[in-house]
């Protein structure tokens, strides 16, 4: 009994030393900030108040002459931070009501912060997620106020990496991003029922990709500055097919339409449509060759017939227009003379 008597009160001895040594004073810092509360051996030490030369107010808990453990610290512009203290500085968890009505509850690591925590913004939108040295980094979920959100990677308080962002209208975007750019591979769905899977840069489709219209149109190829530019093939619901160059989303440069009905024009397009030269295979085998203008023969024309006969002649507007001249399968001249808006006036 004697000897857990003696262990007891070694056991309690420090405490009770130190319970009695704390003491209630004052003390000035280095940097002139004032201090009034417990102390122990001549610093503050236990629960204390210091008003520093900035205005700055500190209540809270002090261990050898530092801030260490939990304490409030109010700033003269209305900023607070109330939370964990460790050697002086903000370092576990707190929360941070900042001048513009931020409100930040999380991890802290050196005055920043740093892990897993919660912003709420001012203007209703929020964030749940990792933070980096201050800023938004690793995994985390922008939510705005109108319902958008952001799911994914940050980096230096902007999207970086792998994520998804969705609008109020359910149009979305899932895939990379660069410094709140959609940048590398990514899918979009338009709210129309349209949707892109290929290549981004910039923010904008840049590259190889796939264009799926809400109508079941389908457009395979390249992308510059969000327009379909270069090479690309547009299959059409119908079974129209076109296969060459565009531009700024129109058929542009040398390029290749099949119609369903078995139609074939290769040649020259601009605006969407022939113009230039160009070769119209007909489905029952007539070859035309010439010049077109919005889709329509314009110029000089060669028409080869499926049986061998030959025209040669000029159009305006999909009409023969200006002197002709016919050949049969074996070359020899058939008939010559001149149309008039489609009027054929042959010689004798």
């Amino acid at each position: 009994m004697k000897h857990r008597y003696i262990l007891l009160l070694l056991f309690f001895s420090p405490a009770l030393l130190f319970a009695q040594d704390i003491v209630i004073g004052n003390y000035t810092f280095k940097n002139m900030a004032k201090y009034h509360g417990e102390m122990f051996r001549g610093k503050p030490w236990g629960k204390g108040k210091t008003i520093f030369p900035n205005g700055n107010v500190y209540e809270g808990i002090y261990a050898k002459g530092i801030r260490e453990g939990v304490g409030t610290l109010t700033k003269p512009n209305g900023e607070k931070y109330e939370g964990d203290w460790f050697q002086d500085q903000q370092l576990g968890k707190g929360k941070y009501t900042y001048t513009n009505g931020n409100v930040y509850e999380g991890l802290w690591f050196k005055n920043e912060r740093h892990g897993k925590g919660t912003m709420f913004y001012y203007n209703k939108d929020k964030y749940v997620g990792n933070w980096e040295n201050g800023k938004r980094s690793g995994e985390g979920r922008y939510t705005f106020a109108d319902g958008s959100y952001y799911d994914g990677a940050w980096k230096n308080d902007m999207k970086n990496g792998h994520g998804q962002f969705v609008w109020k209208d359910k149009s979305s975007y899932t895939g990379d991003w660069l410094n709140n750019l959609k940048e590398g591979r990514g899918i979009f769905i338009y709210s129309n029922g349209d949707d892109y899977s290929g290549q981004w840069k910039n923010d904008l489709q840049n590259g190889k990709g796939t264009y799926h219209f809400r109508n079941r149109d389908v457009y395979e190829g390249d992308y510059l500055n969000g327009q379909r530019t270069g090479l690309g093939l547009l299959r059409y619901r119908n079974g129209d097919e076109y296969n060459g160059q565009f531009l700024d989303g129109e058929k542009s440069g040398i390029g290749t339409m099949k119609w369903r009905n078995g139609d074939v024009y290769t040649g020259e397009w601009s605006h969407d449509k022939q113009n230039g030269k160009g070769k119209l295979i007909k489905h029952n085998e007539d070859i035309y060759e010439g010049s077109f203008t919005n889709g329509c023969l314009n110029g000089a024309v060669i028409i080869h017939y499926a049986d061998g006969s030959v025209f040669e002649g000029s159009y305006q507007n999909n009409k023969r227009n200006g002197k002709f001249v016919e050949r049969n399968k074996e070359g020899q001249i058939t008939a010559t003379g001149t149309y008039n808006n489609g009027s054929r006036r042959q010689n004798k």
